[in-house]
């Protein structure tokens, strides 16, 4: 949406063109990027949807301990790998 590439829903067409306003004063561009590499921000908003409460950390150390060892592989450039395991739904039929 933000890039024009998606129709904007009506309900949300005036925060889209604040941002698109903002990306422009900024000179900032918007990239895709998979979960894997988005592991941090993944883990940030999950903990916020299971707590249901607004969270503040100011330091490091406030933050949860999967959190900070996500944080920890991300500044040693450890890959974060998606592996997806395909089962075989095998039905043994007696003869």
């Amino acid at each position: 949406m933000i890039l024009k590439q998606w129709k904007v829903p009506w309900e949300i067409v005036e925060r889209v063109e604040d941002i698109r306003k903002r990306l422009h004063q900024l000179d900032a561009k918007i990239i895709h990027i998979f979960r894997e590499g988005n592991t941090v921000a993944d883990s940030l908003a999950n903990e916020v949807i299971e707590t249901q409460d607004t969270k503040e950390y100011h330091i490091f150390q406030e933050l949860p301990g999967n959190i900070r060892r996500l944080l920890n592989m991300d500044k040693a450039q450890v890959p974060n790998l998606r592996i997806r395991n395909k089962y075989i739904n095998i039905q043994w039929q007696e003869q």
